[in-house]
């Protein structure tokens, strides 16, 4: 009878008729599930606790080499840092270089005014680098 409706509604009734029929059976193997996962709890735990601490054991004995490799890391970021600093400054110089440019001023005289702070820098900082070992030599 049930094969004989059609439709939506009939469709629904079919499904649900299935779905009753078979439920006593699905949940007869979720119940067995349940209990087995409850049997073999005590046991997992305890393998989980016979074996943390050789997993604990092995962290602590690599930490070193991973404290060394993060401090060789950070030192390598150090050493590059001025030399990325340089190239944002220079990107962004270019960047405002073009966005005057587009404004009407002249992206060459924009240019060469920071060509020449960036050299008078250079200058200042090796003159004050120059007078500092000629002062520690006099000591």
């Amino acid at each position: 009878m049930a094969k004989q409706r059609k439709g939506l509604m009939g469709t629904a009734e079919r499904v649900l008729e299935e779905i009753s029929e078979r439920a006593p059976s699905a949940a007869k193997k979720v119940a067995d599930v349940g209990k087995r996962v409850a049997k073999e709890a005590p046991g997992v735990a305890k393998t989980v606790s016979q074996k943390a601490p050789g997993a604990l054991k092995g962290v602590a004995e690599r930490a070193p080499g991973v404290a060394k490799k993060v401090a060789g890391v950070g030192r390598d970021v150090a050493r590059r840092a001025p030399d990325i600093g340089k190239q944002v400054a220079k990107a962004s110089r270019e960047g405002a270089a073009r966005i005057a440019g587009g404004r009407g001023k002249s992206p060459a005289a924009t240019k060469a005014k920071t060509a020449a702070k960036g050299s008078a820098k250079k200058a200042s900082s090796r003159a004050k680098s120059t007078a500092k070992k000629a002062s520690s030599r006099k000591k």
